[in-house]
């Protein structure tokens, strides 16, 4: 019998593997794919190295020459530029002001041969059909094997099968985000004009001039550019367009990005993203964990994806070690862990509500000399363990404000998501 079954060999499964055959618990990986396949979520946040670092990933990341991203700027609807760089913000722990973009397919993959490398079991092209509970406690999973469906039993069931939610879905946990319907249309690009200097390889945003629309441009390689149009689904639907005039159509509604994308030339398919944000019931039960997107999944618009998902692989890792020391694998003990995700995991899901209202007006906190190591903080992944976070309130006060006003300047520029 395995110890532990993980869903998933994504970055959640993968860093988990890792940490607990850190730990010498057995553990077996199931992925339903065959390594290396594509992944949207190409960009990370400085907090992540933190977790490679301790899971022995950072040399391999420098080793395979993965673009290094040295902070972030933003395209106002004119054509105007602001941009913030980690290294303002020295962060506990982490020795460089960097983190990296990636092609995920190659990134997944080398944190999977990682895990296997610490002693992981991994199946690939393997797909876990169902959970199986016994008395309300995961026993195991049943997987299909060929033509043939197997029972594999566990001391632990962790689902990391990201936003194919098996067991949230299995037990009716997902609960559709209220706020957020985002839809993303996005490919890969040749000669992309990313600009020069300092910033060429920061990940770029342009915001576009529709409900909370922008673009993302990240940097995969030398040659190779992501770009990303993410706005309301309403927006695409209204479009009545088919998925490359879309794109083209809004790409050229910012100056910066149009130009930018003048000499660029597509080099695969179109993909597009839905169902954007949503939150399971419960991270924990008897027997089983849920982490990474398989329990939360909120808007990518600060590349939190990753991160979230390699920090709920490191703090459930310390409960499931607590759980094989006391013999105790009932929700109680995985209780602490999902407390401290929700928690900052609520940072993020608020920061990326508040800057959703106001958009452009969100460069006024960058350029504060109050606030902009605060939004760098943020910016950086530190959103655990933080009992306040001062600049979220100037957010809202600054919003409340602006609508105080019939004739504010701003007001046109306010979105009408709603803030409490």
């Amino acid at each position: 019998m395995n110890d532990v079954i993980i869903i998933g060999g994504g970055p959640a499964g993968s860093s988990l593997g890792c940490y607990l055959s850190m730990m010498g618990i057995s553990n077996l990986i199931i992925e339903g794919a065959i390594f290396p396949r594509a992944h949207v979520g190409e960009s990370m946040v400085t907090s992540s190295t933190r977790v490679l670092k301790e899971i022995g990933m950072l040399p391999i990341m420098e080793r395979e020459g993965f673009v290094r991203k040295y902070g972030a700027s933003w395209h106002a609807p004119k054509g105007k530029e602001f941009a913030i760089e980690f290294g303002e913000f020295p962060q506990a722990g982490i020795e460089q002001d960097y983190t990296y973009h990636v092609d995920r397919s190659k990134f997944d993959q080398l944190l999977l041969k990682r895990a296997e490398e610490l002693g992981s079991k991994v199946y690939q092209g393997v797909r876990v059909q169902k959970v199986l509970f016994e008395d309300d406690w995961a026993r195991g999973v049943r997987v299909k094997i060929g033509d043939s469906e197997v029972d594999l039993p566990c001391k632990l069931v962790v689902d990391a099968s990201g936003r194919s939610t098996i067991l949230g879905n299995q037990l009716k946990l997902k609960q559709k985000d209220p706020i957020f319907d985002q839809y993303a249309v996005h490919a890969w690009f040749k000669n992309v004009d990313r600009g020069s200097g300092h910033t060429a390889d920061f990940i770029h945003v342009y915001f576009l001039p529709v409900e909370r629309g922008w673009v993302w441009q990240i940097p995969i390689n030398d040659e190779i550019t992501s770009i990303g149009v993410v706005a309301e689904r309403d927006v695409f639907r209204e479009a009545k367009l088919d998925v490359e005039s879309y794109f083209e159509k809004y790409t050229q509604t910012n100056p910066d990005l149009a130009r930018a994308m003048q000499p660029a030339v597509r080099i695969n398919e179109f993909k597009s993203e839905g169902d954007y944000s949503y939150c399971m019931e419960k991270f924990v039960g008897n027997g089983y964990i849920l982490i990474g997107d398989a329990a939360r999944f909120v808007d990518p618009i600060f590349s939190s994806g990753v991160s979230i998902a390699l920090y709920g692989a490191k703090y459930s890792a310390t409960q499931i070690r607590q759980a094989f020391e006391t013999g105790d694998f009932s929700a109680a003990t995985f209780v602490p862990y999902e407390e401290r995700s929700r928690k900052g995991v609520a940072i993020w899901y608020e920061f990326i509500r508040l800057y959703y209202k106001l958009l452009p007006l969100f460069t006024h906190f960058i350029q504060s000399k109050e606030h902009r190591l605060q939004v760098l903080q943020l910016l950086q992944g530190e959103v655990y363990d933080r009992s306040e976070v001062p600049v979220l309130q100037a957010m809202r006060n600054y919003v409340q404000a602006v609508e105080a006003s019939d004739n504010h300047l701003f007001k046109s520029q306010l979105t009408s998501i709603a803030i409490d």
